[in-house]
């Protein structure tokens, strides 16, 4: 369980400091999310996500996007004295709607992407970019950018993956290219699916010859966000 001292002053901006303060605290005890998480996902230091965390300081213009994003929640209402949870995203009533209408798909972060199997909506400010919609997909498929080189060479860093989250566990056949999260961890992964003797047997890798940790890890041990389907990539 998490602890925080939320400093409180009498100034109007002492005010916001700890309201900011207050709801980062909320965020990080809804999410499990540590300082660490917050330093990974922001680049801040340990002192500056410390002196937010207990309202000495609020987060600047350079962190304040990154936080929203790795916190689930809108720079709006993490800044502002609104503690109404409804506001906490700014979406529309069916975020599939505004992604329908325009033919296209969303390319959401992995930390978005971890978070997806459990109802939390595609936050309409947080979307990367918009790519060209497979029309066999699902209206709530998206897409991911692919960093690192665990998947490589099939997959390389800056290509893009479809993510359709409408497949059963039961469904996978060995072979397939999942996205993944593992316990509690504030970003998904892309996995390989190996099936063993037995239809419950599945296991997961990475496909990287080179990779450090090849070990084979149950699925048991993950939650199913999706299936790859296919890739875009892009040139410029």
């Amino acid at each position: 369980m998490y602890s925080f001292f939320i400093a409180y002053t009498t100034s109007e901006n002492g005010e916001l400091m700890k309201s900011t303060a207050a709801k980062i605290a909320e965020r990080m005890y809804e999410l499990n999310i540590t300082q660490a998480d917050i330093k990974r996902a922001t680049g801040a230091g340990k002192a500056t996500i410390s002196s937010w965390i207990n309202g000495y300081t609020k987060p600047s213009s350079l962190y304040i996007s990154k936080l929203a994003t790795c916190l689930h929640c809108t720079t709006n209402w993490l800044l502002s004295h609104d503690d109404q949870k409804n506001n906490i995203y700014e979406t529309t009533e069916d975020p599939s709607i505004e992604c329908s209408s325009k033919r296209m798909t969303p390319i959401i972060s992995w930390t978005i992407a971890a978070n997806f199997s459990n109802n939390i909506p595609t936050i309409i400010n947080h979307i990367v970019d918009w790519t060209p919609k497979l029309p066999h997909l699902s209206e709530q498929a998206f897409c991911l950018v692919i960093q690192g080189r665990s998947m490589s060479p099939e997959f390389k860093p800056k290509e893009i993956i479809y993510v359709e989250p409408k497949i059963a566990l039961a469904d996978l056949k060995d072979g397939d290219l999942v996205i993944v999260r593992y316990d509690h961890n504030t970003q998904a992964n892309f996995k390989q699916v190996v099936i063993g003797e037995d239809k419950s047997d599945i296991y997961l890798k990475t496909i990287n010859p080179d990779w450090p940790h090849q070990a084979m890890q149950p699925i048991a041990d993950f939650t199913l966000i999706g299936i790859v389907d296919s890739k875009l990539v892009k040139y410029r």
